[in-house]
């Protein structure tokens, strides 16, 4: 899920041309989505590798490359998803991690595809697996409230669980 969330998010990314677009989260630019979301990916790689938390740097494409591949390597080792790591929240299993990674590129993956104004393919089954995941409680601030779904459509049905309507 991981490998098939980040390559539809990099395609995203690959197209953009105008960073300075705004994109559907309130007060950011496609720009600010795509940093916070790089930041977040590095974020979780460091949950279990101890390596920096953060980017520095102009290239958003290839940070995020690199950022995908370094949270693919931490978590293709069953061990580190069974184990519980640092985590913001506290203690937290890695298949935790790995599945907010997940969601986390697949949504913003359509905010940055939004904002930019390019097309956003994800994978069926990703979206599948994270709608079945999201029927649990959302932590407070981390989406907007709940919206009325525009169609029947997994990915719309999933951004409208998030706050956003597609």
């Amino acid at each position: 899920m991981l490998a098939k969330a980040y390559d539809a998010t990099a395609a995203v990314l690959a197209e953009v041309t105008d960073w300075a677009a705004p994109s559907p989260c309130d007060g950011w630019t496609v720009r600010d989505v795509a940093t916070h979301l790089v930041d977040a990916m590095c974020t979780f790689a460091a949950a279990v590798d101890g390596g920096p938390p953060e980017y520095t740097g102009d290239d958003l494409v290839g940070a995020y490359r690199e950022a995908a591949a370094r949270c693919l390597a931490v978590f293709e080792d069953p061990a580190v998803l069974e184990a519980s790591h640092p985590f913001p929240f506290g203690p937290t299993p890695g298949s935790v991690i790995a599945q907010i990674s997940v969601s986390e590129s697949l949504v913003h993956g359509w905010d940055l595809a939004r904002g930019a104004g390019v097309s956003y393919s994800p994978a069926p089954e990703v979206v599948d697996a994270m709608l079945a995941a999201s029927d649990g409680p959302v932590p407070d601030g981390a989406f907007g409230p709940p919206v009325p779904p525009a169609s029947d459509d997994p990915m719309t049905v999933l951004l409208a669980k998030l706050g956003r309507a597609a």
